[in-house]
């Protein structure tokens, strides 16, 4: 969850509370009625997990561009959405939220094109966001020749207008109920074949704790026919909808881990003078 997204839901809650005291209960609950709800229609509350590592080329995946700051994604994360984007001959990505840009930028180290839908700054400082906060946004991007933004609100942009069909899609936009049905109902005909896949962010607030409200948002938005088709990917925050069936199982709510990662951390300088601040 971006601080965008943190603020809005804060401010929406202090909202509620401030019109209707008796919401807080309603507040508190709520991940507890997604549940039930997931429960009631679904007969499920999670997706099963699938290993990480099935998607990487022997074992390694690589990740730049990496900030160590707030709001961004897990290392894990990155390394899945750069290593699917791997697995297509000239992929073509689709982005819904881009924070800094960490996860377009690794993925854009080998796709042929790639494009961001995102709220302007303009539009992130209406919404009563600091003007610092809102050119944070795509602050790492530096005019890459293949990738292409584009400033909309994604619940009311027209997808169609894009004309283009894509191999890998990213949702990680408004993380709402609501937000993530539309995303996940208006990018869905956009899927380019039968090899194409889709990635959520924040499946969950931690790896092994899966996230009720943007689980109903996805399955709310997918046809019926499609739902069979979606795991959580280990050790990571990501959720995914792909044809291909994958070895999986339901993962226990205290997780033992049976693998490590090893990271080598390598220091490049950044230019942050572009941004005037």
């Amino acid at each position: 969850m971006t601080n965008t997204e943190r603020i809005r839901s804060i401010c929406k809650i202090i909202r509620k509370i401030f019109i209707y005291p008796s919401s807080i209960f309603q507040v508190l609950k709520d991940e507890t009625e997604y549940e039930k709800y997931l429960h009631k229609k679904y007969k499920r509350t999670l997706f099963p997990t699938t290993d990480i590592t099935q998607f990487f080329q022997d074992n390694k995946a690589t990740v730049d561009n990496y900030t160590f700051l707030d709001g961004s994604s897990l290392i894990t994360d990155l390394a899945l959405l750069r290593s699917l984007a791997d697995s297509f001959n000239e992929c073509v990505y689709l982005e819904i939220g881009t924070w800094r840009g960490e996860s377009i930028l690794n993925v854009a180290a080998c796709a042929k094109q790639c494009v961001s839908v995102n709220l302007s700054p303009e539009e992130i400082i209406a919404r009563g966001l600091p003007e610092k906060y809102a050119k944070l946004h795509g602050c790492l991007l530096n005019n890459e020749r293949n990738i292409k933004t584009i400033y909309a609100d994604s619940t009311q942009f027209d997808f169609t207008s894009l004309n283009q069909k894509f191999d890998l899609i990213f949702i990680d936009g408004d993380h709402s109920y609501e937000g993530v049905r539309s995303d996940t109902q208006k990018v869905f005909p956009l899927l380019k074949n039968e090899n194409s896949i889709i990635v959520w962010h924040d499946y969950g607030y931690n790896p092994e704790k899966p996230r009720h409200s943007l689980i109903a948002g996805i399955l709310d938005g997918l046809p019926v026919e499609e739902q069979n088709n979606l795991y959580h990917v280990s050790n990571t925050l990501c959720a995914i909808y792909t044809k291909k069936k994958l070895k999986s199982s339901i993962q226990d709510s205290s997780v033992v881990p049976n693998k490590t990662f090893k990271i080598n951390v390598e220091v490049v300088p950044f230019n942050s003078s572009k941004l005037n601040f």
